[in-house]
């Protein structure tokens, strides 16, 4: 498999999605009395809470670009994502063509390079997969990373603290579910409580190191009559220890009301290419 074009979008769009360039750190808080901590908790729990209520789907024109030592570069498309897991990401080439297809449902991934006349298909799984996803990006829940929300699961939350800056409210937290089977990592969302929105979701290790590192802004109203609560991020930078990169997402021209099947998520092998399966 090409290293390099399939490295550079599915990096990206895992979120549709996440890679890292810099030295993240993490935030510089003020603490909170307990009381005051229980509020902030409730006021977060009720936001993610109302959130369940919005659509599903989304489909946006999308540009995405990558900066890292190793390559730079530009591609634009349309981006669709089913709650939980599917997303497809159809990338142009300057003319208008198709460049390529990428697309999964969290379990199964394809992936199909027009210039190679070749298609690709395995589980997100597979070790080649992995290779370019983000540690601790759970395709499971992709959908979720591309909106700028948390999935509609019960989350324990360990501690909420005022960001320094006053940019809102840092919550560290977890999917109860997660806890309960082992998993380690945490997350530490920052709440913007007057515009009801995550402006930032990192993903930290055992010893409290950024793996991931997503920033949400120029969040828009798409759904027509739906509350503030459902506006979708314009804008979504990512980083990640991993590999030292920035990866930015610019969407726009969202389609209002999208509605998509599970069907929509599947690509069909063009005529007389390759298939080649993925381990």
């Amino acid at each position: 498999m090409k290293r390099g074009l399939f490295g550079v979008l599915w990096g990206g769009l895992a979120v549709a999605l996440l890679f890292s360039a810099g030295c993240a750190t993490l935030p510089v808080t003020r603490p909170l009395a307990e009381l005051q901590q229980q509020q902030a908790a409730a006021q977060f729990r009720e936001a993610m809470a109302r959130q369940q209520d919005c659509a599903d789907c989304l489909d946006a024109q999308v540009r995405l670009s990558l900066k890292s030592v190793v390559q730079n570069g530009t591609i634009s498309g349309f981006v669709q994502a089913k709650a939980p897991s599917f997303l497809k990401f159809t990338g142009l080439n300057p003319l208008g063509p198709p460049l390529m297809f990428l697309a999964t449902d969290g379990v199964f991934f394809s992936y199909v390079a027009v210039p190679e006349g070749k298609g690709y298909e395995g589980l997100v799984t597979a070790a080649a997969f992995k290779k370019y996803a983000p540690p601790g990006f759970d395709p499971g829940r992709g959908f979720y990373w591309l909106a700028g929300r948390l999935a509609p699961e019960r989350l324990r939350i360990f501690s909420v603290a005022q960001d320094q800056e006053g940019q809102g409210l840092w919550l560290e937290l977890a999917y109860a579910a997660d806890v309960a089977q082992g998993e380690t990592l945490r997350r530490q969302v920052l709440f913007d409580p007057v515009q009801q929105v995550i402006r930032r979701h990192l993903l930290t290790d055992p010893d409290g190191q950024i793996m991931v590192d997503v920033r949400y802004d120029d969040y828009v109203q798409v759904q027509g009559g739906r509350s503030d609560n459902c506006r979708l991020p314009g804008r979504i930078r990512i980083h990640a220890s991993q590999n030292g990169a920035l990866m930015e997402l610019t969407l726009g021209d969202w389609l209002p009301d999208a509605s998509f099947s599970p069907g929509d998520f599947r690509v069909e092998l063009p005529s007389g290419f390759t298939l080649v399966p993925v381990q």
